[in-house]
């Protein structure tokens, strides 16, 4: 079992149904993905190639708060399931999570939703959207 965290109310949701959804036999892996354009490499070549942001942003602040984030997480979730693992990757956040569940042969992906209705789905795109399209496996949306 696959869960989509980033922080939001709906990854929250998400969590809340892996515990519904799992019993103590069941391996869960959090994922959480920072969006390329955050992380230090692209952001600083790609955006401002002039400007030095290593005094701002240490090299992998970024996925230790994740780690820190889903460590909680894992707290809330172990004593439920047989074994929990942490995955913090960097990119774009549907093809990281469509990977991510190929390389840990999850049954089942379990994301939130937003909801940005229509006019945001067709502005901003969604990730959920693109996962629920490609996956290959399950995939539970959480509103």
């Amino acid at each position: 079992m696959l869960v989509a965290y980033d922080g939001s109310d709906a990854s929250k949701k998400a969590i809340d149904m892996c515990l519904k959804c799992s019993d103590d036999d069941d391996e869960v892996v959090l994922l959480t993905v920072i969006p390329a354009e955050l992380s230090e490499s692209s952001f600083t070549k790609m955006l401002l190639p002039t400007i030095d942001l290593s005094s701002v942003v240490k090299s992998g602040s970024f996925k230790d708060k994740a780690m820190e984030s889903l460590s909680k997480i894992v707290k809330e979730i172990e004593s439920g399931v047989k074994k929990v693992g942490i995955v913090v990757e960097s990119g774009d956040p549907a093809d990281e999570i469509l990977m991510t569940a190929k390389k840990n042969q999850a049954d089942i992906i379990i994301v939130g939703y937003k909801g940005y209705g229509k006019e945001g789905r067709f502005l901003l795109g969604s990730v959920t959207d693109k996962v629920v399209r490609h996956a290959s496996i399950s995939v539970i949306v959480v509103r």
